[in-house]
């Protein structure tokens, strides 16, 4: 399924980021590690949209789709502050996998707000392997000796990755409702939902560096500066930043948001990894049954997320086969009145 390739290769270039992020802790702000993403992602996403543009022409853009893209591009650039704030006093590792946790909050999000209902199976998988995302978090080391209980035990990085969390949740709605409301003014882009994820990457990108930019010069005066020496990492980031919110934004368009972000958590066993080889932090071994319970989920959520493209397929063509009958009567009604 194309979805959950996509949501794979996200999930991989997200971790990519991450830890390419975390090297830049120490030396600047979360604020202008968070600006290099978007920065720095820019130019890919303006080239890939021009292209297309000139291709295939420039999409008609409406007020609604500029409107649910600019509060996605806020919520989305503070939870990446939240994020790299989480890396400045906590773990890589720890700090990923309870980020990871906007899989809950989105399947909520989603169900009160968006009309997104995920099936039983849905649930299951959802539910599995959030609770593969909490054992990581039990599995870190019990200094204080609360035993289990660390599971849910909250420090000053896990109230930031957390936070970061919730807003991601209800990102990644305000960036599908763009994306609809862009197919619903260019109908010829609705096939495969490629185009649309393109071009509102583009938007949400430029919408990003046009509050950051500022913001950093004001809050960190002289720190843009920063980026003559450091611009290799950022380069970096704004790639694999590029790459895998075009993966994102193409899966968001082809089944559920919650589906999407639930196999999504894949990123925090990749991010495990990551810690490990490149950060030589410990305790991988303690991690295998969260990262089992993980991948468990996620199949479970690739059968589910099958059934609903299944669904979704049966019900557009149902759609189709109506309209086409209702062309057909008021052809034959035309007919008849030329008669």
């Amino acid at each position: 399924m194309l979805w959950v390739a996509l949501t794979l290769l996200a999930a991989a270039l997200q971790a990519t980021r991450n830890a390419l992020s975390r090297q830049l802790v120490g030396q600047v702000s979360p604020a202008l590690t968070a600006w290099s993403r978007f920065a720095f992602n820019l130019p890919f996403s303006a080239a890939l949209a021009l292209g297309l543009a000139l291709v295939h022409g420039a999409p008609q853009l409406s007020a609604a789709f500029f409107a649910w893209a600019a509060v996605g591009a806020l919520t989305q650039l503070l939870a990446n502050v939240a994020l790299v704030a989480a890396f400045q006093v906590s773990s890589f590792s720890q700090s990923v996998a309870l980020h990871k946790l906007e899989t809950v909050f989105g399947a909520a999000v989603g169900l009160a707000l968006f009309g997104e209902v995920p099936t039983a199976l849905g649930w299951a998988g959802i539910l599995l392997s959030t609770f593969g995302v909490l054992l990581m978090n039990l599995a870190r080391p019990d200094a204080d000796g609360i035993g289990w209980r660390r599971m849910f035990v909250l420090d000053r990085g896990s109230i930031y990755a957390l936070s970061c969390a919730a807003l991601f949740a209800f990102t990644s709605f305000f960036f599908k409702q763009a994306i609809e409301h862009l197919v619903a003014v260019n109908p010829g882009l609705a096939g495969g939902r490629f185009q649309p994820a393109a071009h509102t990457v583009f938007h949400v990108a430029w919408m990003q560096v046009a509050l950051a930019t500022p913001a950093v010069a004001w809050m960190r005066p002289g720190e843009l500066r920063r980026t003559a020496s450091l611009w290799r990492t950022m380069l970096g980031i704004g790639v694999t930043g590029f790459l895998g919110s075009l993966c994102w934004f193409w899966a968001f368009g082809l089944t559920l948001v919650a589906y999407v972000r639930a196999v999504g958590q894949l990123e925090a066993p990749i991010s495990i990894a990551i810690s490990a080889l490149w950060f030589r932090e410990r305790g991988l071994t303690r991690q295998l049954p969260a990262i089992l319970a993980i991948v468990v989920g996620v199949v479970v959520l690739a059968c589910a997320g099958g059934a609903y493209a299944y669904t979704h397929f049966i019900e557009l063509a149902k759609v189709k086969e109506l309209r086409s009958v209702r062309e057909e009567e008021v052809k034959a009604k035309e007919i008849q009145r030329d008669r």
